[in-house]
């Protein structure tokens, strides 16, 4: 088993990391998770991966669903998933809105940040261009209905660190949304949450 950690926040939700070791031979599938769906071994291992944290984190075996959105979804809990490298994370709430994005550590990001980064988003690490890319993501998973574009949201300036928070403008709304991140030597990791 592969679970690295669970976070349990004051208001009962909840962050989990897996980090995929295991063979799909390894895992138990859920019942109601079908898995030829997925041809790729990869997708396989990590709807397996995702259900068994998923159950460690609620102690329950539940099936996570996909609205045509693309949204996840499952009973009784707000949930965002994400996948990278070797890596899933989960985060659940009850009553609100969340989003999370991991994304392993490489140099793919320098190569891509046009696509990601506004002219007026000065970002010259790799770490804080992980940052922008993740806290985006996790973002857009959070407001999914939206559909927002990487143009149409905007970084407010910041220094990486290893732990902070990031400040993600909704242009379209002009919302602000607090972004958590946490940079460790695999990976870089994002989560938000709101109120319904």
């Amino acid at each position: 088993m592969a679970l690295r950690r669970i976070d349990r926040m004051a208001d009962g939700s909840m962050l989990g990391i897996w980090q995929m070791t295991e063979c799909e031979d390894d895992l138990p599938c859920p019942i109601g998770l079908n898995l030829s769906a997925w041809k790729n071994a990869t997708r396989r291992l990590e709807k397996l991966c995702t259900h068994a944290l998923l159950h460690a984190m609620t102690g329950s075996d539940l099936i996570i669903r996909t609205l045509p959105s693309g949204r996840p979804v499952t009973d009784g809990w707000e949930i965002s998933v994400s996948h990278t490298r070797g890596w899933v994370a989960v985060y659940l709430a009850k009553n609100k809105k969340v989003g999370v994005d991991i994304e392993y550590q490489s140099d793919r990001v320098n190569r891509i940040a046009g696509r990601f980064m506004r002219s007026d988003e000065k970002q010259e690490s790799r770490i804080g261009r992980l940052i922008c890319w993740c806290a985006k993501e996790t973002v857009y998973k959070l407001l999914s209905e939206e559909d927002l574009q990487y143009a149409q949201m905007r970084l407010e300036s910041f220094v990486p660190a290893e732990r902070g928070v990031v400040f993600v403008e909704d242009l379209m709304t002009d919302a602000r949304i607090k972004v958590a991140y946490e940079v460790t030597e695999d990976f870089v990791l994002t989560w938000t949450d709101m109120s319904k």
